[in-house]
C-alpha cells in the first residue's frame, strides 16, 4: 500500500497501475533467469515469452492491486533458492525475508511457498546430496515462519479465505473458468513436463554439463512446477468460487513457465526443425491472453457513469452503502470521505430506534430497511443472497427510489442500480 499510495499521489490510479506494470515486467525477467538456470537459454526465452502474454500476467500487470508485488517477490525468492544451490546451505536464508514479504503483501502467495521449498531441495540435491538439500528447505521454512510469527500474520492467513464476498459456484464451473484463462498454457507446460521426464535434452545447449539429472529428479521438478499451476484452480474449485482466481493464477503460471518453455522447444524440435509450430502456439497464447485481458477490463457496467451519478448526490456528512467495493472511496475523495462508504460485503454495525445493535449482514439489511443510508448502490454480480436481501429491504422499507441503472455493454447480466433516500 505505501508503494501504490505514493504512485497514486503522484499520478492517480494510472501511477498505481504503472507500479504493477513495472513489477510484472520484472517478474518476466526473473522467470527468464530462473528458467535459464534450471534448463537453458533457448527454453528460457520461450518460457518467458509464453508467460508474458497469458491472461493473468497481462491483467495483473495493469491492475492496481498487491498481486503484482506478491508474484514478483515469489519470483525473487525462487530465483535466490536456485541461484544459491551451489553455495553454503545457510545462503538459502536470503530467500526467507523475500518470501515472507510476498505473503505479507498478498496472503494468496502462501500457495506458492511449497514450490519454493521444494525447489530448495531439488536444485541442490544433485550436488549436495539429499541431507543437505533437505536442510536447505528446513532452514528456509523456519526462516519464513520466524519472520511471519511476530507480526501475527500466521493467524491472519489461517483466518483468511478467498471466498469472502464472492458468489458460490459449482466446482465444474470454476474449473471451466480456469481452463479458459490458463488451460492452453498449463497443457503446454504439462506436455513439456512429460517430454522432459522422458528425455532430458534434445540437442539443446546445456547450462551445466557436469551434472546430469536423473529421471527421478526430472519427475520431481516437473511435478513441483506443474503441480503449482494445477493447485490454484483445484483449490478454488474446492472452495466453490472463482473469486479472484484470474489474478492468483499468476502464481502457478510463474512456476509453469519453465516447462511451457520446454514444451515449445520440443515442438520446434532439434536444430529449429519446425519453428512454425512454436510460433503458432505462441501467437495463439498471445491472442487468447490479449482478448481475455481486454474482456476483463471491459466487463461489467460503465463505472464512469456510475461515479458521475454518485458525485452529484454525495454529501459531506452522508452515509452510503455500496456493493461496488473500493470504487467510490477512491474516486470520490473530493466530495466524500472513505469512512462514509459502507461495504455491503463486509457488513455493518447499526443500532435501530429501539436501541438494539445489529451487526454483519443483519446490520446492513436492517439499516437499509430503516432508511439509515442516504444512498444505496447494488451490483448484480455481488453474492446473490445478499443482493436479494438488500433488494427486499429497499422495497419493504419504502425509503428509497431508483434514480439510475447501468447495464454492461458487453451483454452480460452485470447491472449497477443506484437508490436515493426520499
Amino acid at each position: 500500500p505505501p508503494l501504490a499510495g505514493a504512485a497514486a499521489n503522484a499520478s492517480g490510479i494510472f501511477g498505481a497501475r504503472v507500479v504493477s506494470l513495472v513489477l510484472a515486467l520484472a517478474t518476466t525477467v526473473l522467470a527468464y533467469s530462473l528458467t535459464r538456470r534450471l534448463f537453458n537459454e533457448r527454453v528460457a526465452i520461450c518460457g518467458a515469452a509464453a508467460y508474458a502474454v497469458v491472461q493473468s500476467t497481462v491483467v495483473v500487470g495493469f491492475y492496481a492491486a498487491p498481486d503484482a508485488l506478491a508474484i514478483a517477490l515469489v519470483a525473487v525468492s525462487a530465483w535466490i533458492v536456485v541461484r544459491t544451490a551451489r553455495g553454503p546451505v545457510a545462503l538459502v536464508l536470503l530467500a526467507a525475508p523475500v518470501a515472507a514479504l510476498a505473503v505479507a503483501a498478498e496472503y494468496a502467495a502462501v500457495v506458492a511457498l511449497p514450490a519454493v521449498l521444494a525447489l530448495a531441495v531439488i536444485s541442490a540435491s544433485a550436488r549436495k546430496g539429499r541431507g543437505p538439500a533437505a536442510l536447505r528447505a528446513l532452514l528456509l521454512a523456519v526462516g519464513i515462519v520466524g519472520l511471519l510469527l511476530p507480526f501475527g500474520l500466521l493467524d491472519d492467513i489461517a483466518a483468511w479465505s478467498p471466498t469472502q464476498g464472492h458468489e458460490a459456484r459449482s466446482a465444474g464451473s470454476v474449473l471451466l473458468s480456469a481452463a479458459r484463462w490458463s488451460g492452453l498454457f498449463t497443457l503446454l507446460a504439462c506436455a513439456g513436463a512429460a517430454a522432459y521426464v522422458r528425455r532430458e535434452r534434445m540437442y539443446e545447449s546445456p547450462e551445466d554439463d557436469e551434472i546430469t539429472a536423473t529421471r527421478l529428479r526430472r519427475a520431481a521438478l516437473s511435478a513441483v512446477l506443474c503441480g503449482t499451476a494445477l493447485l490454484i484452480p483445484v483449490l478454488y474449485a474446492c472452495l466453490g468460487t472463482p473469486g479472484v482466481m484470474f489474478r492468483h493464477l499468476g502464481f502457478g503460471m510463474l512456476f509453469a513457465a519453465p516447462l511451457a518453455g520446454v514444451g515449445i522447444t520440443r515442438l520446434v524440435g532439434a536444430h529449429f526443425r519446425n519453428p512454425q509450430l512454436g510460433i503458432l502456439v505462441w501467437v495463439v497464447l498471445l491472442a487468447l491472453g490479449l482478448e481475455q485481458a481486454s474482456l476483463r477490463y471491459q466487463d461489467g457496467p460503465d463505472s464512469g457513469r456510475l461515479l458521475s451519478v454518485l458525485r452529484l448526490h454525495a454529501q459531506p456528512h452522508g452515509r452510503y452503502l455500496t456493493e461496488v467495493e473500493g470504487l467510490p472511496e477512491y474516486y470520490l475523495g473530493s466530495v466524500s470521505k472513505p469512512d462514509q462508504w459502507f461495504s455491503a460485503r463486509r457488513g455493518t454495525e447499526y443500532q435501530d430506534r429501539a436501541g438494539v445493535v445489529h451487526r454483519g449482514d443483519d446490520g446492513t439489511v436492517t439499516a437499509v430497511r430503516d432508511g439509515w443510508f442516504n444512498l444505496v448502490v447494488l451490483d448484480s454480480t455481488a453474492p446473490s443472497a445478499m443482493n436479494r436481501a438488500l433488494a427486499d429491504a429497499l422495497g419493504a422499507g419504502g425509503h428509497y427510489r431508483l434514480i439510475a441503472q447501468f447495464s454492461s455493454p458487453t451483454g452480460d447480466s452485470g447491472t449497477y442500480k443506484v437508490f436515493l433516500r426520499y
